[in-house]
């Protein structure tokens, strides 16, 4: 019962640990002294310990072995072997057979059976598996990848609880593998995603991108998502609030209240003496409940009256000279350089359109430049505001804008 191994071609020492998967009605694999047909790491990505080996006569699936506990997988995560036609499967069928009919993969000491293809059915035990679902298996399992009873296309598993040895001792070194997880979805597995969806993820991380530094309005945001949801419709996919399916798991239910409880007397008074509820609000004070368990009544909430009324604060003389002469000196609409749109203005201010890439920030900071001169240029100076508010740093750039103004402006 035992199977040589070879190492890089040369045969090496004699092994028990198998996990064998042999076509329905074959006992025993083929001997590895008898002929040199196995082929080590097939598929990919390459699994090390895993051989196959063609058909045998009289045989139409070929035969395929895993040696777990192998010192160069035996650190790493268990294995994820895929059945199919194609020629990345680390057990390739002939063209009668999907690219990807189904995997196995291992967790923790099971063996697990996943059905991949929608267009072609997995049997186990003469069941239908449901794609996506894994299974668990057991040794001397059969499996068939055509509906029963054509028992040709069928594979038995075998494995034994011994091969679970090295799981019991301490790992030699880390995972340098820590994405590759047996317990991942079966997403490499499916179509890739078309060009138009990779292009919006980009534009997505743009977006987000820019909204961390305050360059996108929520007008924009507003454009955007309905920009994204086209192309989602396109491709059937529909947009579900979160509140109504929450990934299609019902909603968890409201935990109930927890029971007012007595306050100690000092706090008691302090909260019956200063907070009150605003006018205009039917809500009452969270703390009120507790209050009453303490023996204690909340204040009455606040009532409109005279003394609530907001009258206009009076302006005093010296204040309203000072709004004099924050006023411009000139009338902007007769200046026909601030009508000019910013992205045009910004394109004029050098022949090399460096400043081009303010443009974004300036927009989402101002309405126009009539607003830019305003609120920064008095006294025939800029003020220096405006550079943070515009994300301007380089001196020369600084340089340009107040030239500009001064030639400009009053």
């Amino acid at each position: 019962g035992l199977h040589l191994r070879p190492a890089h071609g040369v045969l090496g020492w004699t092994s028990p640990v198998l996990m064998k998967l042999l076509p329905l009605g074959l006992e025993e694999s083929s001997s590895w002294e008898q002929d040199g047909l196995w082929v080590e790491k097939p598929g990919r990505p390459a699994v090390d310990g895993s051989w196959i080996h063609p058909p045998r006569m009289g045989f139409q699936l070929p035969e395929f072995i895993f040696e777990e506990g192998h010192e160069k997988n035996r650190n790493q995560p268990p294995p994820v072997l895929c059945i199919g036609s194609d020629d990345d499967c680390h057990v390739r069928l002939d063209d009668r057979f999907p690219k990807r009919c189904c995997r196995l993969l291992k967790i923790g000491r099971s063996w697990l059976l996943e059905a991949l293809s929608p267009d072609l059915k997995v049997y186990l035990k003469g069941v239908a598996l449901d794609v996506g679902r894994q299974t668990q298996l057991q040794t001397g399992d059969s499996f068939n990848l055509k509906p029963p009873p054509d028992e040709w296309a069928a594979y038995t598993v075998h494995f034994t609880e011994a091969d679970n040895w090295y799981l019991d001792q301490e790992k030699e070194f880390p995972n340098k593998h820590p994405g590759r997880l047996p317990c991942r979805s079966s997403l490499p597995e499916a179509p890739p995603a078309p060009e138009e969806l990779r292009r919006l993820a980009w534009q997505t991380d743009q977006m987000r991108r820019r909204s961390e530094e305050d360059q996108i309005r929520s007008s924009d945001w507003s454009k955007f998502s309905q920009y994204v949801k086209r192309h989602y419709y396109q491709h059937g996919i529909e947009c579900t609030p979160w509140a109504l399916t929450g990934r299609g798991k019902p909603l968890d239910a409201k935990l109930p209240s927890l029971p007012p409880q007595s306050l100690p007397s000092w706090i008691c008074d302090l909260l019956t003496q200063s907070p009150r509820q605003l006018p205009g609000i039917d809500r009452e004070l969270p703390f009120a409940s507790c209050l009453r368990a303490s023996g204690c009544d909340p204040a009455a909430p606040l009532e409109f009256g005279r003394s609530q009324v907001m009258l206009p604060i009076p302006v005093e003389p010296l204040a309203e000279q000072v709004i004099e002469e924050l006023r411009p000196t000139e009338d902007v609409a007769s200046n026909p350089h601030l009508l000019l749109p910013i992205g045009e203005w910004l394109q004029q201010l050098d022949d090399e359109s460096f400043l081009l890439q303010y443009h974004d920030q300036i927009v989402a900071n101002f309405e126009s430049l009539i607003q830019i001169h305003d609120v920064y240029f008095c006294d025939g100076r800029l003020h220096p505001s405006f550079f943070d508010d515009a994300g301007v740093k380089k001196l020369g750039h600084r340089r340009i804008f107040e030239k500009w103004f001064r030639d400009h402006c009053r």
